[in-house]
């Protein structure tokens, strides 16, 4: 149920559905082997960790039950630019055994100059945006900040970001820390 009440406008997001997902069902999380999620389907495997342990989280530092909707919204969402543009994967499979063998690369970045250069979280954001999928300024950030503050653009935000972004950040941290 509140899978269903976290899209209350369903339209947005059965639009992205049905334009990107078959992608979204193969797309890893990570290059390499030992990223979490280095294997078809990685992305969503990791995103639904990622809600999960963000909604323990949310628990365990006894948030508002009303902020649940946001944090599984953002955890399941966060990286959705990880599948690429409208055309293109971000990431294909590794054709040199060289690179798979030596360096542990499963996928490498798509190689045509038509895929725009841009951050996971940018690209998720202009996707969302792309099919009308609303954001409050909270998830908005909460999905820009969750690569963490090591990002140049991200530094900004440090100590005035919103409860959600901590949440989403140390629930992503947590889950790409453990083999489980």
């Amino acid at each position: 149920m509140l899978l269903k009440n976290t899209f209350e406008n369903e339209k947005p997001i059965h639009a992205m559905l049905d334009t990107l997902g078959e992608r979204m069902i193969v797309t890893p999380s990570g290059r390499f082997i030992k990223d979490q999620g280095c294997e078809p389907g990685g992305m969503i495997k990791m995103s639904l960790r990622v809600a999960q342990q963000a909604v323990k989280l949310m628990e365990a530092y006894g948030m508002s039950s009303k902020m649940k909707k946001s944090v599984v919204k953002v955890a399941l969402l966060h990286d959705v630019g990880k599948v690429g543009d409208l055309e293109h994967d971000w990431l294909t499979n590794q054709d040199s055994d060289w690179h798979r063998e030596k360096q542990g690369a499963h996928y490498k970045f798509f190689e045509a100059n038509d895929l725009q250069r841009m951050s996971i979280s940018h690209r998720t954001l202009y996707l969302l945006q792309h099919f009308g999928v609303k954001l409050t300024k909270d998830e908005w950030l909460a999905i820009q900040l969750a690569g963490g503050f090591h990002f140049e653009e991200n530094r900004w935000y440090v100590n005035s970001e919103p409860d959600l972004s901590t949440i989403i950040q140390q629930a992503k941290y947590y889950v790409s820390k453990r083999r489980t």
